[in-house]
C-alpha cells in the first residue's frame, strides 16, 4: 500500500519508460522490481568498496593521540571494565563510545580481542548498508520519485567521504545514520500521520545528539516544521493551526529528552553541574577564539583543573573574549566560508603537504571519482533549494535550517572535512531531486535567475579558491615521481629513488612525504646529515620516525630512543610495519626488544615496557624480526631469544621459522627469563638478512584478572635477540 501511494505523478513517465525498456522479449519487468534490483547493487557496491577500503587503510586509533585514539581507549576501559571514565580534557558524547565498546565487548567474549578494531569497522559497514536504504526511502518519499530515490542511495554508497568514514572511529559515522533515521522518520510521519513515527523521530534525534550534542538544539526546527506544516494545510485558521501542532510537538520534544535525560542525570550526580550531554561547545569556542599560538597551553591549563570545572573556566575566558572584541567570532568568517566550498580529495590529494597516513594513493580512483559526484550532487542541489518547494514548505524550510545550522557551527567553530558531512548531504538530498526531474526539461520560471546567481556563486567561490588545473597538472608530476622513487627504493636502486624524490619535490617542494622518502633515500646510501637536512621537524609522525632512526645511526642513542618510544604511541597507524618496510636499519648481530631503538626491526608486538630486568615487549600473536646481517652466516650460527612466557599456562608453546626453513616448537617458561637457542639453517637465509616468524597462542589479562583494564591480546615477552 504504502509503495503505491509512494508512485505518484512524479514516478508515472519513469514508471511509463521503464516498462518499455524491460518488456524484453515478451518478458515484462515490474518497474518496482527493478528498482529493488539497482538499490540492492548500489548497498553490494557501497558494502565491497568499504571492505576494501578497510584492507587498505593503515589508520589504527590503538595508535592515535587524537579524538579517535580517546574514543578507543574510552571504550575498551568501558568493554573490560563497565565503568565510563570522562579522563581526557573535556565530557564527550558517550553514544558513540558505547557503540564502539559494544563491539570490542564481543570481541572479547569470543577470544579474539585482537579482532575488536576490525568487528567495530564491520559494524559500521553494516550500518551505511542500511543508511544506503534509508537514504533510497527517504528521498523517494521526499520527492515523490524512484529515481529520487535510487540517485540518492547512490551518493550515499559511493560518496569517498562516507566510505572513508566507515574505517575510523569518530562520531561522525553514527551521527550520519541516526540523522537519516530521524528525517526519514519526519517524512514517513508528514505523509501517514502516525504519531509513533513522530516518537520515534524525536528519539533518533536525542540518540543523534549523544553523538553529536549541537543536534540537542535542533529540535527546535521540528516544532517549527509542524508549525509551518499545519498553517499551510489550510485545515483551519492559523491560531488553530498552532494550537494543532503543540500536542506533536510535546511528543517529539518529549521523545528526544527522554534519550538524553539518563545521560544528563549522570552529568549532575558526577560533576554537581547541568550538562545536558558534554562539555565540547564551550572548550572548542575558547581555544578557537584564543590565540591559536596559546592552544596548547590552554589544553594544558584545563587538565590540571577538575573535570567538573573545565567548561566553566572555559566559558568565563569566552566572555573576556567577547567583552574585548565582541566582533573575534566574526574576523575570520569569510575565509573560513571561502574554505567550505572546495573539492575536498583534491584539496588532500594535491594540495595538502602529506597524506598523514590516509591511504589517498591506494584509493585515488574513488576519491576523484568522490570529488566529480560531489560536484554534481551540489549544484543539482543548490538548483534545487533555489528553485520552489514542490516537496512542501515546510520540508524546505526544516532543510535550509539544518544546512543554515550546519554552516554557522562550522563557521564559529572551525572547519573539517567530517564537520561538513551532514551539509553535503543534505544539499545532496535535494541533488536527487533535481537530477531525478530533469528528464522533463529545464522550465522557465522566474526563480531561473535565482537558480543561476546561486550556482554562479558557487563556481566561483569554488574556481577562485585553487587553481585547481595548475595543481592538479603539478600533482600529476608529483606522483609519477613518487611511484616511480618508491619502486626504485624498494628494489635498492637508492641513487635512482633519490633523483625520483628530488623530481617530486621540483613538484611540489613543500610535500612532507617525498621530503621522508627522499631522507630514507639518503640515508640508505649512508649520507646521515643530508637526510637529516632534508626533514621539516614536527611536519608529520613518519617525519619523527626517521628523524630518530637517523639520529640511531650517527650514534644519539638516548635522543633516538625518546622520539622513536613517542612516535609509535601517537602514530596513528602500525608504525613497526611500515618502519620494517622502509627504514633499512643497520645490521645488528644483538637487539635489545624494548630499548626503544628496535623499530624498523621488528612488527607484531606491544609498544615497549619495563620491569626490574629491562626493555621487553609482549608478541601480540604473530610477529616478525628481520636481522640484517654484516656478514654472511656461519654453518654453525645460533639464534639466541631471550624470553619468559605469558601468564595463562605455565609453558606458552611458541612457534618460530626461520627464512623458510622448517617450524620449530619451543615451550617458553613462564615466570623467569630464559634463553633460548635454535640453530640458523644458513642456507634458508638470503640477502644478508635473517627473517625470524613468531607465533604463539595469546590470553587476555583482563580474562586472568578483574582487576585489570588490560585487554590486549598477548602472548609472550621478549627482551633480547642475538645471532653468533
Amino acid at each position: 500500500m504504502n509503495e503505491r501511494r509512494a508512485l505518484t505523478r512524479h514516478d508515472e513517465p519513469y514508471t511509463r519508460s521503464m516498462r518499455r525498456a524491460l518488456d524484453i522479449r515478451g518478458v515484462r519487468v515490474s518497474p518496482i522490481t527493478t528498482a529493488y534490483a539497482l538499490l540492492a547493487v548500489l548497498v553490494v557496491a557501497g558494502v565491497v568498496l568499504r571492505l576494501w577500503f578497510i584492507s587498505v587503510s593503515p589508520l589504527n586509533p590503538r595508535y592515535s593521540n587524537a579524538d579517535d585514539g580517546d574514543y578507543y581507549r574510552r571504550a575498551l576501559r568501558f568493554a573490560v571494565t563497565g565503568v565510563y571514565v570522562d579522563d581526557s580534557w573535556l565530557i564527550r558524547p558517550p553514544l558513540h563510545v558505547f557503540f564502539f565498546a559494544f563491539w570490542l565487548r564481543l570481541a572479547l567474549i569470543l577470544g579474539l580481542p585482537q579482532l575488536g578494531l576490525l568487528f567495530v569497522q564491520l559494524a559500521q559497514t553494516a550500518l551505511a548498508a542500511v543508511m544506503t536504504l534509508i537514504g533510497f526511502g527517504l528521498a523517494r518519499r521526499l520527492f515523490a520519485n524512484m529515481r529520487a530515490g535510487l540517485l540518492f542511495a547512490g551518493f550515499l554508497a559511493l560518496w569517498y567521504p562516507l566510505i572513508e568514514q566507515t574505517t575510523v572511529l569518530f562520531s561522525e559515522h553514527l551521527y550520519l545514520f541516526l540523522f537519516l533515521i530521524h528525517l526519514w522518520l519526519l517524512v514517513r510521519y508528514d505523509q501517514e500521520k502516525r504519531l509513533r513515527d513522530l516518537a520515534l523521530a524525536g528519539a533518533a534525534l536525542g540518540a543523534a545528539a549523544l553523538t553529536r550534542s549541537p543536534a540537542l538544539y535542533a529540535v527546535v526546527f521540528v516544532v517549527g516544521w509542524l508549525i509551518v506544516r499545519a498553517v499551510t494545510s489550510g485545515a483551519a485558521s492559523r491560531w488553530q493551526a498552532v494550537k494543532g501542532a503543540m500536542k506533536p510537538a510535546l511528543l517529539v520534544v518529549a521523545a528526544c529528552l527522554a534519550i538524553i535525560a539518563p545521560w544528563t542525570t549522570r552529568n549532575y550526580l558526577t560533576y554537581g553541574h547541568l550538562i545536558p550531554v558534554d562539555t565540547l561547545g564551550q572548550i572548542n569556542l575558547w581555544l578557537d577564539l584564543d590565540d591559536v599560538a596559546r592552544r596548547n597551553e590552554n589544553i594544558e591549563t584545563l587538565r590540571r583543573m577538575p573535570q567538573a570545572e573545565r567548561h566553566i573556566y572555559a566559558l568565563e575566558r569566552v566572555r573576556e573574549i567577547l567583552a574585548a572584541d565582541p566582533f573575534r567570532p566574526f574576523s575570520s568568517m569569510w575565509a573560513t566560508f571561502r574554505h567550505i566550498w572546495k573539492a575536498q580529495f583534491i584539496e588532500d590529494y594535491f594540495v595538502k603537504q602529506s597524506f598523514f597516513t590516509r591511504p589517498l594513493r591506494e584509493t585515488a580512483l574513488p576519491g576523484l571519482v568522490g570529488d566529480l559526484l560531489w560536484l554534481i550532487a551540489v549544484v543539482a542541489g543548490l538548483v534545487e533549494l533555489a528553485g520552489r518547494a514542490h516537496e512542501g514548505l515546510h520540508h524546505r524550510l526544516l532543510f535550509l535550517a539544518w544546512i543554515g545550522y550546519s554552516l554557522l557551527t562550522v563557521l564559529v567553530f572551525h572547519v573539517e572535512p567530517r564537520y561538513l558531512l551532514p551539509l553535503w548531504i543534505m544539499i545532496g538530498l535535494y541533488g536527487a531531486g533535481t537530477l531525478a526531474a530533469w528528464r522533463h526539461g529545464l522550465q522557465v520560471t522566474p526563480r531561473l535567475a535565482v537558480q543561476a546567481v546561486v550556482v554562479a556563486a558557487f563556481f566561483w567561490l569554488l574556481l577562485t579558491y585553487r587553481d585547481y588545473p595548475a595543481i592538479i597538472a603539478g600533482g600529476i608530476a608529483r606522483e609519477r615521481a613518487m611511484i616511480t622513487g618508491m619502486s626504485a627504493y624498494q628494489s635498492g636502486d637508492y641513487a635512482a629513488a633519490e633523483r625520483a624524490f628530488r623530481a617530486a619535490l621540483t613538484a611540489q617542494p613543500h610535500f612532507v612525504d617525498a621530503q621522508v622518502h627522499l631522507a630514507l633515500a639518503l640515508k640508505a646510501q649512508g649520507r646521515y646529515e643530508e637526510a637529516l637536512a632534508m626533514l621539516q621537524r614536527n611536519s608529520s609522525r613518519r617525519t619523527e620516525l626517521v628523524v630518530g632512526a637517523l639520529l640511531r645511526e650517527t650514534g644519539d642513542l638516548t635522543q633516538a630512543a625518546s622520539i622513536l618510544t613517542y612516535i609509535e604511541t601517537v602514530a596513528g597507524e602500525d608504525i613497526q610495519r611500515w618502519a620494517l618496510d622502509w627504514l633499512r636499519p643497520s645490521p645488528v648481530e644483538i637487539l635489545a626488544v624494548g630499548s626503544g631503538l628496535d623499530m624498523g626491526y621488528l612488527t607484531g608486538f606491544s609498544p615497549a615496557e619495563q620491569d626490574a630486568t629491562g626493555g621487553f615487549r609482549w608478541l601480540e600473536g604473530r610477529g616478525v624480526l628481520v636481522l640484517p646481517l654484516a656478514e654472511p652466516l656461519r654453518d654453525d650460527a645460533v639464534l639466541l631469544l631471550s624470553m619468559t612466557g605469558g601468564e595463562a599456562e605455565a609453558t606458552t608453546p611458541l612457534t618460530v621459522r626461520i627464512g623458510d626453513g622448517a617450524a620449530w616448537r619451543v615451550p617458553v617458561v613462564r615466570g623467569e627469563w630464559r634463553r633460548y637457542h635454535l640453530l640458523v639453517p644458513s642456507e634458508r637465509v638470503t640477502d644478508q638478512r635473517i627473517v625470524i616468524e613468531l607465533s604463539a597462542p595469546t590470553f587476555v589479562p583482563v580474562r586472568l584478572d578483574p582487576a585489570s583494564n588490560d585487554a590486549r591480546a598477548l602472548s609472550l615477552r621478549l627482551s633480547r635477540v642475538q645471532v653468533r
